[in-house]
């Protein structure tokens, strides 16, 4: 079947999918030599005991691979083993102690996380720790979780990559979607919870798999209606909730190649499919030759599955008619080889990949003398074989395709590009034309320069190729609707790859990387400290290092963080915490002020930030005011406020209010009308004047700052710093009107005392008191005497 003009995530607009097969002649070509392991049975002896034997629910084994370690894989047949070096050596099976009382302990399912296995045995999930040989019983319930999943994330210890690791489902199918049991678990399998979605309850169609797509959507669900398959998303780009219709005639098996490439592997008695885009677009693989196709799926050519396998870009499996299959899978090709081998059907064969074109056939044999188990081994050399198979390959074009991003993760933050670079070495008169594809293009898109660098390799023409990666809002060149969803972190992958590079470039493996459009965990915020309380000696350093402590009157603060007087508080004594926040900012009261931030990333200084923000007092202090209100700061739309945000939220605390929920008031919202231009204005920075006032108060405030700009960071940039206040006199005691009043009537007072003073001395009354005030001091007692003398001889 062609694929055209059907966009996808997975790549570029213009991808089409082509899916082509080399059908070998009849030669019958050993695929490869068996050998017998049995070494270390005494080992195994020793620590024998007999307990319920886990054994694989279907009849048709297969090998799980650890997605990170590849020399652990657990074989799931009539027993499980699990190795550490793929199977070179004896193992016993794989037993749940009697204690959990599993009855049959049949199993349906495993993933590896962290270090132990989650199985699911008889619908219940189990945890075995392979690092000291326990077993803990995670999740029991009433309903039969046949199926686990996980996705994940090996190329770094960065949160980006480890929190998709995290992520564990474990769900019921073959029920109708509204009915349907989901478990998530977001602790690598530790605890489980039951997952509710709405949209769940809307859809219509019997539930056959439950996934993360984390390059597409938050979770993906995979419905049958009848004989028809299709893959809906909960939360997809631009509102593209459903993947094309696929032929489904029942319950179908499922391979998440890893890597996060969206590659898919989904097969049954009768089909083969494939989907490198997350389910999208689910196409069968024909079988053909170099003449065209021969047959339209597996079915048709007499052959059913048995086992299979999956890695990077490459496909294998074992038919029940003793057949062996080799493919690449690719973004532009999927290639399939059928090579003949009578020896290959052996009773309870499983296949497995070592590494790149390197492939393990193991076989489990069980000898009476001993509890562990031999296993044949079958390693397969695709390189080899397909020399050994002259079956006409074309030469691979190029002799070097490399990318310094290759099994790496990036993270890609708001407004951010990334560069990189890969090189191709073209083999002699070969010109191959290389492809770059995200799997995720609504978030992420790029931009391509190949130059010539100027050096040879072997006489070879060397390209270097500049990848430039950003987000599309970015870019110039998205849809404005790609901006809704700019809030939410995403993943993608980055592929470079050849135009048709077909089964002759196994060595030249596609270049893949991560990329994670979200938070860098490496910034961050820090306030600048031009002035300090210590610069000033308003503070010691060694006082506030030594238990300082300081009191919060108790009519300053409120610790409901309302801003607002209350009447049971008492006064606060608070301790200083000198090691995270250094000496004190230093702020004088009654000027209007806004901390300076500084943008780092480890260290080196990146910008200020000018964009909003909002801060509050951490113990609650409210003796602070904004300079604008919400008309003055020409709001259209009623604007948030601590208090609003605190009342909506079901935390009630300082994490209320954030860059996720922050709505911009300059903006028209018919759901928050501004009803109240008086109130105050509480975001700072962006382009308005806002401003922080002091009131007449001295002493210690202790601020939350916390950036609130949803489109400057996905990371909660955030920050705690202290600031001295100086400058105020000390409150009067007494109400203004109070003290008002007592000047006025001093002053009456005054008035009327010098009025009432002149009239007086003129008066007998007058007299008198002068003359007693006289007498009191003894120079005027002289003078009054001398005054009376002459005034007798006279």
């Amino acid at each position: 079947m062609a694929l055209t003009g059907l966009s996808c995530p997975l790549g570029i607009s213009f991808l089409l999918v082509v899916l082509t097969l080399v059908l070998s002649q009849d030669i019958d070509i050993p695929v490869c030599s068996y050998e017998l392991i049995e070494t270390g049975k005494s080992d195994h002896v020793k620590h024998y005991l007999i307990e319920d034997v886990l054994y694989y629910a279907y009849k048709d084994p297969q090998i799980i691979k650890h997605p990170c370690n590849q020399k652990m894989a657990l074989y799931m047949g009539i027993k499980l083993f699990l190795t550490k070096d793929n199977f070179r050596r004896s193992l016993i099976p794989l037993n749940i102690p009697y204690t959990f009382q599993v009855g049959i302990p049949k199993v349906t399912a495993a993933i590896f996380s962290s270090s132990k296995l989650l199985l699911a045995i008889n619908g219940n999930v189990f945890g075995y720790d392979y690092e000291d040989n326990t077993w803990i019983a995670i999740l029991d319930t009433k309903e039969y979780l046949a199926n686990i999943y996980a996705e994940y994330c090996c190329y770094s210890d960065d949160y980006s990559c480890t929190s998709v690791s995290n992520l564990v489902l474990a769900y019921a199918t073959g029920e109708h979607v509204s009915q349907a049991h989901v478990y998530l678990s977001k602790s690598l399998g530790f605890h489980f919870e039951k997952l509710e979605l709405p949209q769940m309850k809307t859809l219509n169609g019997i539930l056959e798999g439950f996934f993360f797509f984390h390059s597409l959507s938050k979770y993906a669900m995979l419905l049958r209606n009848g004989k028809v398959g299709r893959f809906v998303y909960t939360e997809p780009p631009l509102n593209e909730s459903w993947g094309m219709p696929f032929e489904m005639s029942g319950h179908i098996n499922i391979i998440n190649l890893p890597g996060l490439k969206g590659y898919l592997i989904l097969w049954d008695e009768k089909h083969l499919f494939f989907t490198n885009n997350c389910g999208q677009l689910v196409e069968e693989i024909p079988i053909k030759n170099d003449k065209g196709i021969k047959y339209e799926s597996l079915a048709h050519s007499l052959n059913q599955v048995s086992s299979i396998t999956g890695f990077e870009n490459e496909l294998a499996l074992l038919t029940k008619s003793k057949k062996f299959f080799y493919g690449t899978l690719g973004l532009l090709s999927t290639s399939l080889i059928d090579i003949e081998d009578d020896g290959i059907g052996l009773q309870n064969a499983a296949i497995m990949f070592e590494s790149v074109g390197n492939i393990l056939i193991v076989v489990p044999e069980h000898f009476q003398q001993s509890p562990a188990f031999d296993f044949t081994i079958c390693p397969v050399n695709v390189q080899h074989l397909l020399m050994d198979l002259e079956i006409g390959l074309k030469t691979c074009k190029a002799e070097i395709l490399r990318g310094n991003f290759n099994k790496k993760l990036f993270v890609l933050d708001m407004n951010e590009t990334l560069k990189l670079s890969a090189t191709l070495v073209p083999q002699p008169s070969q010109s191959p034309v290389p492809v770059i594809t995200v799997s995720n293009p609504h978030s992420l898109g790029f931009k391509v320069k190949m130059y010539e660098d100027g050096y040879t390799y072997d006489g070879n023409t060397i390209f270097t190729l500049n990848i430039f990666l950003m987000q599309q809002h970015v870019s110039g060149r998205a849809h404005g609707s790609f901006v809704s969803n700019i809030k939410t972190a995403t993943l993608s992958t980055i592929t470079l790859d050849l135009i048709d590079r077909g089964m002759s470039c196994i060595d030249l493996q596609p270049q893949i990387g991560l990329i994670s459009i979200g938070c860098n965990w490496n910034k961050r915020i820090i306030i600048r400290r031009d002035l300090t309380a210590c610069m000033k000696n308003f503070l010691n350093p060694e006082e506030l290092e030594n238990n300082y402590t300081y009191i919060l009157e108790k009519t300053s603060y409120d610790g409901s963080f309302h801003s607002r007087k209350q009447p049971d508080n008492k006064d606060l004594i608070v301790d200083y915490d000198y090691e995270r926040l250094g000496c004190p900012l230093l702020v004088y009261y009654n000027s209007p002020w806004k901390p300076v931030i500084e943008l780092w990333k480890e260290s080196d200084f990146v910008e200020v930030v000018k964009t909003e923000f909002i801060l509050i007092e951490r113990n609650g202090l409210f003796t602070y005011n904004y300079s604008l209100t919400v008309g003055k700061a020409l709001c259209k739309s009623q604007a948030q406020s601590w208090s609003s945000m605190i009342d909506a939220s079901s935390t009630k605390d300082l994490n209320a209010w954030n860059r996720e929920n922050y709505v911009n008031c300059h903006e028209h919202n018919e759901n928050v009308p501004l009803l109240s231009p008086q109130a105050e204005y509480q975001i700072l920075g962006g382009s308005s004047s806002n401003s922080i006032i002091f009131n007449q108060r001295n002493g210690i405030y202790i601020f939350l700052l916390r950036i609130v700009d949803p489109y400057y960071s996905y990371c909660d940039l955030t920050t705690v710093f202290s600031v001295y206040v100086y400058g105020a006199f000390p409150k009067r005691t007494l109400p203004e009107y109070v003290v008002a009043l007592l000047i006025i009537c001093f002053m009456v007072f005054l008035l009327w005392f010098g009025y009432v003073i002149p009239k007086l001395t003129k008066s007998n009354y007058g007299n008198r008191v002068k003359l007693f005030c006289q007498n009191l001091c003894p120079k005027s007692k002289k003078k009054a005497v001398k005054f009376h003398i002459d005034k007798l001889k006279k």
